[in-house]
């Protein structure tokens, strides 16, 4: 915890307490303490360093803020978090068979032409120009049928309504948790937290997880020992920076590196995920999503990491495709026509 403020203690899965318990560690005004975290747990002194960041604040260094430093290696998880839906891998989804082409009898049509732009199928390809027929026809009722009435929003399977009602006894609720990241080099990455999008509260950390490793779902659960369990909807901004591309622009054009200094942080093939909170209190909501996070990491990051490099080589080569098969716009035609047989409503 920074200065004296109370630090969780009992949810390192060592087994002493279920529930959360409070400690306060003193902090001394003339050094700096690393402590290590170990499951958002039991603190012990790792060793004395200056301040971290060149961004660390004044005044919080004068006091002697502690710097909590969390390492996952050899941990028992202290938060039941689990992946409830699939990891985008960026497989393409199977191609819809096209429906039975309709036969239809024209009566009057117009065609103009115009000129379009349409935006990429990637950010980071050109834009789709052309020029394209625009076709207005009024045809005569080709007979469709009705679409089928909408199904009914209340269950009448009795297995249904009975796994439904086993699920609102067990399901918690779904909280929002936005989250703001940079990815330097792939490697370390800085996050600000904000549970359920409230400035209040919030926690701002380094860590040495790659936090595009969770772009490929949006939710993760928390379980509980009672048998319930509640969703976390991720909610993130994520921007990737390359230090070396920085720095030689930098050079280039003459100007100061300002880029605030990485902390020094456990590699983490070796000793697993491990944040270093630089502000914000180390309990509450916040600090519980950021414990979540690296729990969740620590269970699932191979799987992750593994779908983030699919996705990732998926999104080359369909690059690559379509830088060599550049998309045309294609001609639109708008059919119209009145109903024989329309319902009076």
């Amino acid at each position: 915890a920074l200065g004296d403020k109370p630090t969780p203690l009992g949810m390192d899965g060592f087994g002493e307490q279920e529930s959360p318990q409070w400690r306060k560690f003193p902090c001394s005004q003339n050094e700096d303490k690393i402590f290590d975290l170990t499951s958002c747990g039991k603190l012990s002194p790792l060793s004395t360093s200056p301040p971290i960041m060149k961004i660390f604040p004044v005044a919080l260094a004068l006091l002697g803020g502690l710097v909590v430093s969390r390492a996952q290696e050899n941990a028992v998880p202290g938060w039941d978090v689990e992946i409830p839906v699939p990891i985008s891998d960026g497989a393409r989804s199977p191609i819809t068979p096209k429906p039975k082409p309709i036969h239809f009898k024209v009566l009057a049509s117009n065609t103009r032409r115009q000129k379009v732009t349409e935006a990429p199928e990637m950010p980071d390809l050109p834009p789709i120009k052309g020029t394209i027929n625009v076709t207005v026809q009024m045809v005569e009722d080709p007979g469709l049928p009705d679409p089928p009435p909408l199904p009914t929003t209340i269950p009448s399977d009795p297995a249904v309504i009975a796994k439904m009602e086993e699920l609102r006894g067990k399901y918690r609720g779904t909280e929002l948790i936005f989250v703001s990241a940079t990815v330097y080099d792939h490697s370390r990455t800085l996050l600000r937290i904000f549970p359920n999008g409230k400035v209040e509260g919030e926690i701002s950390a380094w860590t040495n997880i790659d936090l595009n490793h969770f772009s490929g779902f949006s939710t993760y659960r928390i379980k509980e020992s009672d048998g319930t369990f509640s969703d976390r909807g991720l909610l993130m901004e994520i921007s990737n920076l390359d230090t070396e591309m920085i720095r030689q622009k930098l050079v280039r054009q003459r100007q100061d590196n300002d880029e605030p200094e990485i902390p020094i942080l456990p590699d983490l093939a070796v000793s697993g995920p491990s944040f270093t909170v630089i502000e914000g209190e180390t309990q509450g909501e916040a600090m519980d999503t950021l414990c979540q996070i690296h729990d969740l990491y620590r269970k699932e990051g191979v799987r992750m990491a593994a779908a983030f490099d699919a996705r990732q080589k998926a999104n080359a080569e369909r690059k690559a495709y379509l830088l060599a098969n550049p998309p045309i716009p294609e001609d639109i035609v708008i059919r119209f026509w009145k109903c024989k047989n329309a319902k009076a409503n």
